[in-house]
């Protein structure tokens, strides 16, 4: 999309709104500092702001926004000293470091996995009850609020709030590997 097409500032503004509490929350759980996490969250968007009249609207920025929490918060965790004497494997910047470089392979192999743990994620959904998967998926792929989500289905705020505890309980158990919960948003 050219910049004749949409003003690049609207852009990023709307980019912001729409997907910075769930970015600042997967920083937040790759870093375990909230702070961290908006910080890194700023920086990310604070790129994009700079490069703004350059950006292409592509169906792939929430993978990109993603992308560059994730490399931002390697990043930090690289820069951080670790005096703690757990095995390098264990420790959070081992497992992010550990994702990293298994993400890192060829195209080809990037798209096996990508695939794979869609599937993954995507049968773990499928597993809910139907009205539970409804308004977590409203939940996550429209990004409403849980007043809309109420209204749009004709039912309480207090169960659409039952209804997606259940199902991150739920995706919590069928995903038990840590890495695929970090990646959820990635495939919603």
């Amino acid at each position: 999309m050219s910049s004749n097409d949409v003003n690049p500032i609207h852009t990023v503004e709307q980019l912001f709104r729409k997907h910075y509490k769930i970015l600042r929350a997967y920083a937040y759980r790759l870093s375990g500092d909230k702070n961290v996490a908006e910080d890194l969250v700023q920086d990310v968007y604070y790129e994009l702001w700079r490069k703004r009249d350059e950006l292409v609207m592509e169906e792939a920025i929430k993978y990109y926004l993603f992308r560059a929490i994730y490399t931002k918060t390697l990043n930090y965790l690289n820069s951080k000293n670790y005096t703690e004497q757990e095995p390098f494997e264990q420790t959070t910047e081992g497992r992010i470091q550990q994702i990293y470089w298994q993400s890192h392979t060829s195209n080809q192999e990037d798209s096996l996995i990508y695939k794979e743990l869609q599937k993954e994620v995507t049968q773990a959904i499928n597993t809910l009850p139907e009205q539970c998967r409804t308004v977590f998926l409203l939940r996550w792929n429209e990004e409403l609020k849980n007043q809309e989500i109420a209204k749009r289905l004709g039912i309480s705020v207090k169960t659409v709030e039952k209804h997606i505890t259940k199902a991150l309980s739920t995706l919590r158990i069928l995903l038990k590997d840590a890495e695929l919960l970090l990646l959820l948003p990635l495939f919603l």
